[in-house]
């Protein structure tokens, strides 16, 4: 991109290409539509052939490189292969560049920065949480007519059995899938327009989790995706995708802010559900003190 605008560009050729959408000639917008569709593969490819699979000229390609902000078709390749190394960085590349910046700060109060930093999160993730997404989320997940399935990846599968813990009490109808893809297919074989998905997929994205999400769609149940960034690549199926700020201050993301999200939407949940929430809290007490011997 070009360096007058290094402050202010996108973070992503994805964001990018939705702030410009807007301003698109018809064939722009194909050519725009093929690389969302294939991305980011299809920015990878020569030009040429990026240009046959979109179906559009290469001056309709080169048209859209420049309201992109790009000089050259490389400088749109160099920007896509930073995405994928960010988005493959490992605990052990985060935790050696941890370690060289506070190599020299051995008397902060570390422990005081971490929390400073989970509490920034916690501020930027609500403060700029979709309203209506987060409405349409528990919206979907209230009505008690609709199967609720809720999968996770390798660490947020965690937030998944959270958010199914209190949803099991609140309405009833849901399930947790699991994290061991082989067995999905008993799971989702009455997938359908009466279906909640609900997917929790960060960095690094399982594609299996992206996969399950797409067939979802297909079949007409409602996505939605929790998940660190707008172009993450489940949230090209989600109905409703809600992003929480997994950056810290050590070696590890932070699923606190996901957590902070999740909690929130049980809440909105069981407000809406009030009348049948209630119900059915009273006799989870009634069975607890009847099983457990519990007052």
């Amino acid at each position: 991109m070009a360096d007058g605008e290094a402050g202010r560009r996108p973070r992503t050729v994805a964001e990018a290409l939705r702030e410009i959408d807007g301003g698109l000639t018809p064939q722009e917008r194909r050519a725009a539509a093929h690389l969302r569709e294939h991305y980011p593969v299809a920015g990878l490819a020569p030009m040429a052939r990026f240009a046959r699979g979109a179906g559009a000229s290469s001056q309709t390609v080169l048209r859209l490189l420049a309201k992109l902000g790009f000089a050259a078709w490389h400088d749109l390749q160099d920007q896509l292969k930073a995405e994928l190394a960010g988005e493959r960085a490992s605990p052990l590349g985060r935790w050696t560049a941890h370690r060289a910046t506070t190599a020299h700060t051995e008397g902060d109060d570390r422990l005081a920065a971490f929390g400073a930093k989970l509490a920034a999160n916690l501020s930027a993730t609500f403060g700029a949480l979709d309203r209506a997404a987060f409405e349409t989320a528990a919206k979907r997940l209230s009505d008690p007519r609709r199967r609720v399935l809720v999968v996770g990846g390798r660490f947020s599968q965690a937030l998944a059995r959270l958010l199914v813990r209190h949803l099991e009490i609140v309405r009833g109808g849901v399930e947790e899938i699991g994290s061991l893809s082989a067995t999905w297919p008993d799971r989702l074989i009455d997938v359908g327009r009466r279906t909640v998905v609900v997917a929790y997929d960060v960095r690094r994205y399982q594609p299996d989790v992206v996969r399950l999400c797409a067939f979802a769609a297909e079949r007409g149940a409602s996505v939605i995706l929790l998940t660190d960034a707008a172009d993450a690549p489940a949230a090209a199926s989600a109905e409703a995708t809600l992003i929480g700020a997994t950056e810290s201050a050590g070696a590890w993301d932070s699923f606190t802010s996901l957590t902070a999200v999740t909690e929130a939407l049980v809440a909105r949940v069981t407000e809406l559900m009030s009348q049948e929430a209630a119900e059915r809290l009273g006799r989870v007490e009634q069975i607890r003190a009847k099983m457990l011997g519990e007052d």
